[in-house]
């Protein structure tokens, strides 16, 4: 799977567009291929580009983009405010699974076919987080 088609997936409840650059859309042939610094930092960085796009502010942009590449990575913010990163955490994890504190980590899962089990809680929760983040 290409990068860019797992942050459509992912993000398919939301009204974005993201475009990963052609040297950063690597395939991602397991979940725990997305353990990277530097596809954190692609996440990050196509993920804000959209919202910007979309008419969020840089706080909500840079802020939502953190939070899918952290959902997507395991790796902590680059340069977001943390705040507004848990924040849409817990209103992922409200949206998903009815509990603010959960989360999911999405390189954590043991293969795509997993994903497939959940993706209709994480479109839910990534929804969620997005309407948030509109809001930041």
């Amino acid at each position: 799977m290409k990068l860019s088609e797992l942050l459509q997936q992912i993000c398919a409840s939301t009204p974005l567009s993201i475009e990963v650059s052609d040297e950063r859309d690597i395939d991602i042939e397991s979940p725990n291929d997305l353990f990277s610094v530097e596809v954190h930092h692609a996440i990050g960085d196509a993920v804000a580009d959209a919202c910007r796009k979309a008419g969020l502010t840089e706080r909500g942009a840079v802020g939502f983009g953190e939070f899918i590449a952290e959902l997507c990575t395991g790796w902590a913010t680059r340069y977001s405010n943390e705040s507004d990163v848990l924040a849409l955490n817990a209103s992922f994890g409200q949206a998903a699974f009815g509990n603010p504190i959960e989360v999911v980590r999405l390189y954590l899962l043991p293969n795509w076919d997993a994903l497939s089990e959940h993706i209709d809680a994480v479109q839910k929760g990534v929804a969620a987080a997005f309407d948030d983040a509109k809001l930041l």
